[in-house]
Protein backbone atom coordinates (compact mmCIF):
# COMPACT_ATOMS: atom_id res chain seq x y z
CA UNK A 1 0.00 0.00 0.00
CA UNK A 2 1.43 3.35 -0.46
CA UNK A 3 1.82 5.95 2.26
CA UNK A 4 -0.53 8.71 2.40
CA UNK A 5 2.53 11.52 2.13
CA UNK A 6 3.19 9.94 -1.88
CA UNK A 7 -0.56 10.02 -2.64
CA UNK A 8 -0.88 13.27 -1.99
CA UNK A 9 2.56 14.04 -4.19
CA UNK A 10 0.91 12.34 -7.02
CA UNK A 11 -2.35 14.54 -6.46
CA UNK A 12 -0.35 17.06 -6.51
CA UNK A 13 1.05 16.31 -9.88
CA UNK A 14 -1.66 15.71 -11.35
CA UNK A 15 -3.89 19.05 -10.08
CA UNK A 16 -0.59 21.25 -11.16
CA UNK A 17 -1.20 19.20 -14.23
CA UNK A 18 -4.83 20.67 -14.95
CA UNK A 19 -4.01 23.67 -13.83
CA UNK A 20 -1.06 24.15 -16.35
CA UNK A 21 -3.93 23.29 -19.10
CA UNK A 22 -6.46 25.88 -17.57
CA UNK A 23 -3.52 28.50 -17.71
CA UNK A 24 -3.13 27.90 -21.39
CA UNK A 25 -6.56 28.81 -22.11
CA UNK A 26 -6.33 32.35 -19.99
CA UNK A 27 -3.35 32.84 -21.92
CA UNK A 28 -4.63 32.14 -25.04
CA UNK A 29 -7.98 34.07 -24.00
CA UNK A 30 -9.91 30.70 -24.54
CA UNK A 31 -13.55 29.93 -23.26
CA UNK A 32 -13.20 25.83 -23.41
CA UNK A 33 -10.66 22.92 -24.35
CA UNK A 34 -10.45 21.34 -28.04
CA UNK A 35 -11.50 17.63 -27.76
CA UNK A 36 -7.89 16.72 -27.24
CA UNK A 37 -7.52 19.01 -24.25
CA UNK A 38 -10.99 18.14 -22.70
CA UNK A 39 -10.17 14.41 -23.35
CA UNK A 40 -6.98 14.48 -21.38
CA UNK A 41 -8.22 16.89 -18.72
CA UNK A 42 -11.24 14.48 -17.84
CA UNK A 43 -8.49 11.93 -17.78
CA UNK A 44 -6.72 13.84 -15.48
CA UNK A 45 -9.89 14.28 -13.12
CA UNK A 46 -10.63 10.28 -12.94
CA UNK A 47 -7.31 9.67 -11.96
CA UNK A 48 -7.53 12.15 -9.01
CA UNK A 49 -10.63 10.78 -8.01
CA UNK A 50 -8.87 7.30 -7.91
CA UNK A 51 -6.03 9.01 -5.82
CA UNK A 52 -8.37 10.51 -3.19
CA UNK A 53 -10.26 7.07 -2.74
CA UNK A 54 -6.62 5.83 -2.10
CA UNK A 55 -5.81 8.63 -0.09
CA UNK A 56 -8.90 7.98 2.51
CA UNK A 57 -7.69 4.18 2.82
CA UNK A 58 -3.88 5.10 3.16
CA UNK A 59 -4.43 7.78 5.91
CA UNK A 60 -7.20 5.35 7.29
CA UNK A 61 -4.67 2.95 8.01
CA UNK A 62 -1.70 4.91 9.25
CA UNK A 63 -4.35 6.32 11.74
CA UNK A 64 -4.91 2.52 12.88
CA UNK A 65 -0.98 2.10 12.84
CA UNK A 66 -0.64 5.47 15.10
CA UNK A 67 -3.46 4.55 17.47
CA UNK A 68 -2.44 0.75 18.18
CA UNK A 69 0.39 -0.11 15.86
CA UNK A 70 2.99 1.32 17.82
CA UNK A 71 1.33 -0.42 21.19
CA UNK A 72 -0.01 -3.98 20.53
CA UNK A 73 -0.90 -4.34 24.33
CA UNK A 74 -2.59 -0.62 24.55
CA UNK A 75 -6.12 -0.14 24.60
CA UNK A 76 -8.53 -0.80 22.31
CA UNK A 77 -12.10 0.76 21.54
CA UNK A 78 -14.85 -1.44 22.21
CA UNK A 79 -17.94 -1.69 20.39
CA UNK A 80 -19.77 -0.81 23.20
CA UNK A 81 -22.36 2.08 23.55
CA UNK A 82 -20.03 4.16 25.84
CA UNK A 83 -17.71 4.34 22.52
CA UNK A 84 -20.35 4.44 19.79
CA UNK A 85 -21.47 0.50 19.79
CA UNK A 86 -24.89 -0.55 18.90
CA UNK A 87 -24.81 1.49 15.24
CA UNK A 88 -25.23 -1.67 13.11
CA UNK A 89 -21.39 -2.16 12.67
CA UNK A 90 -20.08 0.70 11.81
CA UNK A 91 -16.62 1.97 12.72
CA UNK A 92 -16.84 3.10 16.40
CA UNK A 93 -15.41 6.87 16.79
CA UNK A 94 -12.14 7.60 18.87
CA UNK A 95 -12.17 8.53 21.69
CA UNK A 96 -8.61 9.07 24.10
CA UNK A 97 -8.50 8.49 27.30
CA UNK A 98 -9.45 10.70 30.26
CA UNK A 99 -8.22 10.90 33.54
CA UNK A 100 -10.72 12.82 35.11
CA UNK A 101 -13.57 10.22 33.59
CA UNK A 102 -11.38 7.40 35.18
CA UNK A 103 -11.36 9.38 38.47
CA UNK A 104 -15.21 10.44 37.98
CA UNK A 105 -15.97 6.40 37.69
CA UNK A 106 -14.50 5.41 41.01
CA UNK A 107 -16.98 8.05 42.71
CA UNK A 108 -19.91 6.14 43.27
CA UNK A 109 -20.59 2.81 41.58
CA UNK A 110 -16.60 2.29 41.50
CA UNK A 111 -17.55 0.71 38.19
CA UNK A 112 -14.68 1.79 35.27
CA UNK A 113 -16.57 1.59 31.21
CA UNK A 114 -14.96 1.89 27.50
CA UNK A 115 -11.72 3.31 27.16
CA UNK A 116 -10.73 3.95 29.96
CA UNK A 117 -11.27 0.05 31.23
CA UNK A 118 -9.42 -0.91 28.46
CA UNK A 119 -6.56 0.82 29.25
CA UNK A 120 -6.51 0.40 33.03
CA UNK A 121 -6.64 -3.74 32.40
CA UNK A 122 -3.75 -3.63 29.61
CA UNK A 123 -1.90 -1.59 31.82
CA UNK A 124 -2.87 -3.60 34.72
CA UNK A 125 -1.42 -6.40 33.14
CA UNK A 126 1.73 -5.07 32.12
CA UNK A 127 2.24 -4.19 35.71
CA UNK A 128 1.48 -7.69 36.88
CA UNK A 129 3.88 -8.87 34.78
CA UNK A 130 6.42 -6.62 36.50
CA UNK A 131 5.55 -7.91 39.80
CA UNK A 132 3.52 -4.34 40.81
CA UNK A 133 0.65 -5.03 43.37
CA UNK A 134 -2.47 -3.11 41.65
CA UNK A 135 -4.97 -1.37 44.10
CA UNK A 136 -6.91 1.46 41.79
CA UNK A 137 -6.88 2.89 38.41
CA UNK A 138 -3.81 2.21 36.85
CA UNK A 139 -2.68 4.90 34.22
CA UNK A 140 -0.95 4.30 31.47
CA UNK A 141 2.80 5.70 31.00
CA UNK A 142 2.08 6.14 27.32
CA UNK A 143 -0.57 8.68 28.30
CA UNK A 144 0.81 10.62 31.50
CA UNK A 145 4.61 10.39 31.19
CA UNK A 146 5.95 9.66 35.07
CA UNK A 147 4.02 9.99 38.02
CA UNK A 148 5.89 9.76 41.34
CA UNK A 149 3.71 9.03 44.49
CA UNK A 150 5.74 11.40 46.55
CA UNK A 151 3.74 13.38 49.31
CA UNK A 152 5.71 16.82 48.97
CA UNK A 153 2.57 18.26 47.09
CA UNK A 154 -0.94 19.47 49.21
CA UNK A 155 -2.80 17.24 46.95
CA UNK A 156 -3.46 16.71 43.07
CA UNK A 157 -2.59 19.58 41.69
CA UNK A 158 -1.87 20.91 38.22
CA UNK A 159 1.27 22.96 38.86
CA UNK A 160 2.77 21.79 42.08
CA UNK A 161 6.18 20.57 41.99
CA UNK A 162 6.58 20.92 38.51
CA UNK A 163 3.75 19.19 37.50
CA UNK A 164 4.58 15.78 38.58
CA UNK A 165 1.35 15.81 41.03
CA UNK A 166 -1.17 16.46 37.91
CA UNK A 167 0.09 18.42 35.65
CA UNK A 168 1.33 16.13 33.66
CA UNK A 169 -2.02 14.57 32.85
CA UNK A 170 -3.20 17.49 31.48
CA UNK A 171 -2.90 17.13 27.28
CA UNK A 172 -1.37 19.29 25.48
CA UNK A 173 -3.24 20.11 22.15
CA UNK A 174 -1.03 21.79 18.90
CA UNK A 175 -3.26 24.25 17.11
CA UNK A 176 -2.07 25.72 13.96
CA UNK A 177 1.38 26.94 13.46
CA UNK A 178 1.22 30.78 14.14
CA UNK A 179 2.82 32.31 10.94
CA UNK A 180 5.68 34.10 10.10
CA UNK A 181 4.88 38.14 9.80
CA UNK A 182 6.36 38.82 6.34
CA UNK A 183 5.46 41.94 4.11
CA UNK A 184 1.93 41.36 2.34
CA UNK A 185 2.47 41.75 -1.75
CA UNK A 186 1.34 44.41 -3.67
CA UNK A 187 1.74 44.70 -7.26
CA UNK A 188 -0.70 42.78 -8.58
CA UNK A 189 -3.15 44.26 -6.55
CA UNK A 190 -1.63 47.76 -7.62
CA UNK A 191 -2.49 46.57 -11.74
CA UNK A 192 0.61 45.17 -12.41
CA UNK A 193 0.33 42.81 -15.44
CA UNK A 194 1.34 38.88 -14.83
CA UNK A 195 2.18 36.41 -17.80
CA UNK A 196 2.75 33.26 -17.10
CA UNK A 197 3.37 29.76 -18.46
CA UNK A 198 6.58 31.42 -21.03
CA UNK A 199 8.71 29.55 -23.17
CA UNK A 200 11.15 31.42 -24.95
CA UNK A 201 13.00 35.39 -23.86
CA UNK A 202 9.83 38.10 -24.46
CA UNK A 203 11.26 41.27 -26.93
CA UNK A 204 8.95 44.42 -26.73
CA UNK A 205 9.73 46.90 -29.34
CA UNK A 206 9.98 50.08 -28.32
CA UNK A 207 8.51 53.04 -29.96
CA UNK A 208 10.90 55.89 -28.80
CA UNK A 209 8.90 58.34 -31.36
CA UNK A 210 10.31 60.40 -34.18
CA UNK A 211 7.26 61.03 -36.88
CA UNK A 212 6.16 64.81 -36.31
CA UNK A 213 3.74 66.67 -38.08
CA UNK A 214 4.21 70.81 -38.94
CA UNK A 215 2.37 73.09 -40.44
CA UNK A 216 3.44 74.11 -43.75
CA UNK A 217 2.21 76.25 -46.36
CA UNK A 218 -0.01 75.89 -48.97
CA UNK A 219 2.62 74.55 -51.72
CA UNK A 220 5.59 74.31 -49.51
CA UNK A 221 7.55 70.54 -49.17
CA UNK A 222 7.14 68.98 -45.57
CA UNK A 223 10.33 66.87 -44.57
CA UNK A 224 10.19 63.53 -43.96
CA UNK A 225 10.06 62.09 -40.06
CA UNK A 226 10.19 58.66 -39.38
CA UNK A 227 9.87 56.64 -35.19
CA UNK A 228 13.42 55.28 -33.42
CA UNK A 229 12.87 51.83 -32.71
CA UNK A 230 14.42 50.36 -29.51
CA UNK A 231 13.47 47.09 -27.68
CA UNK A 232 13.22 45.80 -24.06
CA UNK A 233 13.84 41.57 -23.61
CA UNK A 234 12.54 39.66 -20.49
CA UNK A 235 14.60 36.61 -20.44
CA UNK A 236 14.10 33.76 -17.12
CA UNK A 237 15.88 34.13 -13.80
CA UNK A 238 15.61 31.60 -11.44
CA UNK A 239 14.00 31.81 -7.50
CA UNK A 240 15.31 28.54 -5.19
CA UNK A 241 14.08 27.71 -2.13
CA UNK A 242 15.18 24.60 -0.28
CA UNK A 243 13.82 22.97 2.63
CA UNK A 244 15.04 19.95 4.54
CA UNK A 245 12.17 18.23 6.77
CA UNK A 246 13.15 15.27 8.92
CA UNK A 247 11.28 12.13 8.71
CA UNK A 248 10.96 12.18 12.36
CA UNK A 249 9.42 15.47 12.11
CA UNK A 250 6.99 14.41 9.23
CA UNK A 251 5.87 11.29 11.30
CA UNK A 252 5.28 13.08 15.07
CA UNK A 253 3.47 16.23 13.51
CA UNK A 254 -0.15 16.43 14.40
CA UNK A 255 -0.32 18.60 11.35
CA UNK A 256 0.55 18.18 7.94
CA UNK A 257 3.79 19.25 8.03
CA UNK A 258 4.85 18.89 4.38
CA UNK A 259 1.34 20.53 2.92
CA UNK A 260 1.99 23.52 5.42
CA UNK A 261 5.36 23.84 4.06
CA UNK A 262 4.48 23.81 0.68
CA UNK A 263 2.00 26.70 1.78
CA UNK A 264 4.81 28.85 3.21
CA UNK A 265 7.03 28.46 0.57
CA UNK A 266 4.47 29.76 -2.08
CA UNK A 267 3.83 32.70 -0.01
CA UNK A 268 7.57 33.00 0.30
CA UNK A 269 8.01 33.01 -3.34
CA UNK A 270 5.71 35.69 -3.71
CA UNK A 271 6.95 38.05 -1.57
CA UNK A 272 10.30 37.32 -3.47
CA UNK A 273 8.42 38.01 -6.56
CA UNK A 274 7.09 41.17 -5.03
CA UNK A 275 10.14 42.66 -3.42
CA UNK A 276 11.95 42.16 -6.80
CA UNK A 277 9.46 44.23 -8.60
CA UNK A 278 9.90 46.78 -6.07
CA UNK A 279 12.95 46.80 -5.60
CA UNK A 280 15.05 44.37 -7.67
CA UNK A 281 19.07 45.52 -8.32
CA UNK A 282 19.06 43.74 -11.54
CA UNK A 283 21.63 41.72 -10.72
CA UNK A 284 21.12 38.13 -10.85
CA UNK A 285 18.07 39.00 -10.27
CA UNK A 286 15.23 40.93 -12.09
CA UNK A 287 15.39 44.64 -12.17
CA UNK A 288 12.58 46.76 -9.98
CA UNK A 289 11.26 50.18 -10.12
CA UNK A 290 13.47 51.81 -7.55
CA UNK A 291 16.55 50.65 -9.47
CA UNK A 292 15.40 51.01 -13.28
CA UNK A 293 16.55 54.13 -15.09
CA UNK A 294 14.49 56.57 -16.75
CA UNK A 295 12.02 57.11 -13.96
CA UNK A 296 11.35 60.15 -12.54
CA UNK A 297 13.39 61.39 -9.60
CA UNK A 298 12.11 63.89 -6.99
CA UNK A 299 14.41 64.72 -4.36
CA UNK A 300 13.83 65.91 -0.75
CA UNK A 301 16.60 67.74 0.70
CA UNK A 302 20.42 67.34 0.45
CA UNK A 303 20.31 65.18 3.81
CA UNK A 304 16.78 63.78 3.28
CA UNK A 305 13.55 65.64 4.17
CA UNK A 306 10.47 64.97 5.93
CA UNK A 307 7.91 64.13 3.55
CA UNK A 308 5.73 67.31 2.45
CA UNK A 309 2.52 67.48 0.81
CA UNK A 310 5.04 68.93 -1.85
CA UNK A 311 6.92 66.33 -2.13
CA UNK A 312 3.86 63.67 -3.06
CA UNK A 313 2.88 66.54 -5.94
CA UNK A 314 6.10 66.70 -7.36
CA UNK A 315 5.66 62.89 -7.28
CA UNK A 316 2.24 63.06 -9.41
CA UNK A 317 3.76 66.42 -11.66
CA UNK A 318 6.61 63.92 -13.14
CA UNK A 319 3.84 61.40 -14.52
CA UNK A 320 1.54 63.90 -15.50
CA UNK A 321 4.75 65.85 -17.39
CA UNK A 322 5.25 62.84 -19.53
CA UNK A 323 1.89 61.64 -20.20
CA UNK A 324 1.99 58.69 -18.27
CA UNK A 325 -1.01 59.51 -16.37
CA UNK A 326 -2.89 56.38 -16.42
CA UNK A 327 -6.02 54.29 -15.12
CA UNK A 328 -4.02 52.43 -12.56
CA UNK A 329 -2.66 55.60 -10.59
CA UNK A 330 -1.54 54.02 -7.33
CA UNK A 331 1.06 55.56 -4.45
CA UNK A 332 2.86 52.66 -2.37
CA UNK A 333 5.71 53.48 0.39
CA UNK A 334 6.28 51.41 4.07
CA UNK A 335 4.83 51.75 7.16
CA UNK A 336 7.24 54.42 8.45
CA UNK A 337 5.94 56.64 5.65
CA UNK A 338 2.50 56.13 5.81
CA UNK A 339 2.33 56.88 9.51
CA UNK A 340 4.23 59.99 8.76
CA UNK A 341 1.91 60.91 6.37
CA UNK A 342 -0.85 60.28 8.95
CA UNK A 343 0.41 62.73 11.51
CA UNK A 344 2.09 65.54 8.72
CA UNK A 345 -0.35 68.73 8.72
CA UNK A 346 -0.38 69.85 4.94
CA UNK A 347 -0.52 72.89 6.31
CA UNK A 348 0.92 73.82 9.95
CA UNK A 349 -1.62 74.68 12.69
CA UNK A 350 -4.45 72.74 10.46
CA UNK A 351 -5.39 69.76 11.25
CA UNK A 352 -6.06 68.62 7.68
CA UNK A 353 -2.65 65.63 7.21
CA UNK A 354 -1.20 64.65 3.80
CA UNK A 355 -2.90 61.00 4.48
CA UNK A 356 -6.20 61.34 4.38
CA UNK A 357 -8.64 59.47 7.03
CA UNK A 358 -9.50 56.95 4.01
CA UNK A 359 -6.26 56.47 3.35
CA UNK A 360 -5.23 58.27 0.20
CA UNK A 361 -2.64 60.69 -0.51
CA UNK A 362 -3.98 63.90 -2.40
CA UNK A 363 -7.19 61.26 -3.91
CA UNK A 364 -4.62 58.45 -4.60
CA UNK A 365 -4.76 55.25 -3.32
CA UNK A 366 -1.72 54.50 -0.84
CA UNK A 367 -0.68 50.85 -0.88
CA UNK A 368 1.77 49.91 2.12
CA UNK A 369 4.78 47.50 1.59
CA UNK A 370 8.00 46.89 3.66
CA UNK A 371 9.28 46.48 0.53
CA UNK A 372 9.95 49.68 -0.12
CA UNK A 373 13.02 50.19 1.65
CA UNK A 374 13.69 52.39 4.82
CA UNK A 375 17.27 52.04 5.20
CA UNK A 376 18.75 53.97 2.31
CA UNK A 377 21.31 56.99 2.75
CA UNK A 378 21.31 60.91 1.89
CA UNK A 379 24.17 62.76 2.67
CA UNK A 380 24.17 62.48 6.54
CA UNK A 381 21.10 60.85 6.71
CA UNK A 382 22.65 57.20 7.20
CA UNK A 383 20.64 54.16 6.67
CA UNK A 384 17.14 55.77 7.60
CA UNK A 385 16.20 57.62 4.58
CA UNK A 386 12.74 55.85 3.33
CA UNK A 387 11.62 55.38 -0.93
CA UNK A 388 8.10 55.86 -2.03
CA UNK A 389 7.04 55.48 -5.41
CA UNK A 390 3.86 57.34 -7.81
CA UNK A 391 2.83 55.48 -10.93
CA UNK A 392 0.77 54.10 -13.21
CA UNK A 393 1.68 50.10 -12.16
CA UNK A 394 -0.07 48.99 -15.41
CA UNK A 395 3.10 49.48 -17.10
CA UNK A 396 4.68 46.92 -14.85
CA UNK A 397 5.25 43.03 -16.49
CA UNK A 398 6.12 40.08 -14.23
CA UNK A 399 6.73 37.27 -16.58
CA UNK A 400 6.88 33.31 -14.92
CA UNK A 401 8.63 30.72 -17.07
CA UNK A 402 6.89 27.57 -17.29
CA UNK A 403 5.67 26.56 -14.18
CA UNK A 404 6.42 26.15 -10.08
CA UNK A 405 8.54 23.13 -10.42
CA UNK A 406 8.39 21.47 -6.97
CA UNK A 407 10.19 18.70 -6.32
CA UNK A 408 10.47 16.41 -3.27
CA UNK A 409 13.83 14.84 -2.52
CA UNK A 410 13.91 11.45 -0.07
CA UNK A 411 17.32 10.14 -2.03
CA UNK A 412 20.03 12.20 -1.26
CA UNK A 413 19.89 12.52 2.15
CA UNK A 414 17.87 9.35 3.52
CA UNK A 415 21.13 8.29 5.12
CA UNK A 416 20.70 11.29 7.46
CA UNK A 417 16.91 10.99 7.86
CA UNK A 418 15.76 13.71 5.75
CA UNK A 419 13.70 14.74 2.69
CA UNK A 420 14.05 17.96 0.85
CA UNK A 421 11.63 19.86 -0.63
CA UNK A 422 12.77 21.80 -3.29
CA UNK A 423 11.01 24.53 -5.50
CA UNK A 424 12.61 26.44 -8.56
CA UNK A 425 10.41 29.43 -10.36
CA UNK A 426 11.91 31.55 -13.08
CA UNK A 427 10.68 34.92 -13.41
CA UNK A 428 11.56 38.43 -14.49
CA UNK A 429 10.08 41.78 -14.23
CA UNK A 430 9.89 44.53 -17.22
CA UNK A 431 9.17 47.84 -16.02
CA UNK A 432 8.00 49.13 -19.83
CA UNK A 433 7.89 52.77 -19.62
CA UNK A 434 9.94 54.30 -16.44
CA UNK A 435 8.26 57.16 -16.96
CA UNK A 436 5.41 56.04 -16.04
CA UNK A 437 6.92 56.17 -12.77
CA UNK A 438 8.06 58.80 -10.05
CA UNK A 439 10.55 57.81 -7.26
CA UNK A 440 11.64 59.90 -4.42
CA UNK A 441 14.50 57.57 -2.02
CA UNK A 442 14.81 60.24 0.26
CA UNK A 443 12.02 60.53 2.54
CA UNK A 444 12.88 60.94 6.44
CA UNK A 445 9.97 59.55 9.23
CA UNK A 446 11.88 60.07 12.24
Amino acid sequence: MKKSAEIRQELSGLVSSQQAMADVLKTEKRSAFNEAEQTKFDDLQKQIGELRTQLATAEAFEENQRSFGANPSGPSLKDDEENGGGNGGAPAPKRSFSIHKAIRSQIGNNVLSGVELDVHNATAEIAKRSGIPVQGICIPLFDTRSVQMETRADGQTVTQDSGGYGGNLVSTEVQPVIDALRPKPVVEKLGAIFLTGLQGDLKFPVNNGGIAATWEGEVDEVDPTKNAYGSKTMTPKRLAVAVPISLQNLMQSSIDLEAYTMSEIRTIVANAIDLAAINGSGTGQPMGILNASGTNAVAGGTNGLAPTFANMVALETGIFVENANGAKLNYVSNAKVRGKLKTTEITSGYPTFIMAPDGTVNGYPFETSNHVPSNLTKGTAAGVASAAIFGDFSQLIVGQWGFMDITVDNISRKKEGYIEIIVNVFVDVLVKQPKAFSVIKDLLTA
